[in-house]
């Protein structure tokens, strides 16, 4: 490679996008277990950084962890907690209209 004026690139190293705080970690209410007894008592969401030629975008999903089915979604150019809030109220109207009782488990960085 150096004969042809060619050098390797070194990858970049990746930053995390949330800042690690001085406070506790929340209660695991989800003992690690990823199964639900009936549908409506365990919801999962997650975030995901989508790239895109126009820059960042942030996807924020919610499923019903007994049927395993998307509830709901939102998608935002911020990740903040108006996303995560858009995400749980389409889940929500899609089932029932009320959150009460049920257990939402967002998983850690």
């Amino acid at each position: 490679m150096a004969a042809l004026g060619l050098a390797g690139r070194t990858p970049r190293r990746r930053r995390s996008l949330t800042k690690q705080g001085k406070r506790r970690a929340a209660p695991d209410r989800v003992r690690r277990q990823f199964t639900a007894v009936a549908p409506n008592l365990l919801w999962c969401g997650d975030l995901t950084e989508i790239t895109t030629d126009e820059g960042k975008l942030y996807l924020s999903t919610v499923s019903d962890l007994y049927y395993r089915r998307l509830l709901g979604y939102a998608m935002s150019a911020h990740h903040d907690a108006d996303l995560t809030t858009a995400s749980l109220s389409m889940a929500a109207a899609t089932r029932s209209g009320t959150t009460d009782g049920i257990v939402e488990f967002y998983k850690r960085p």
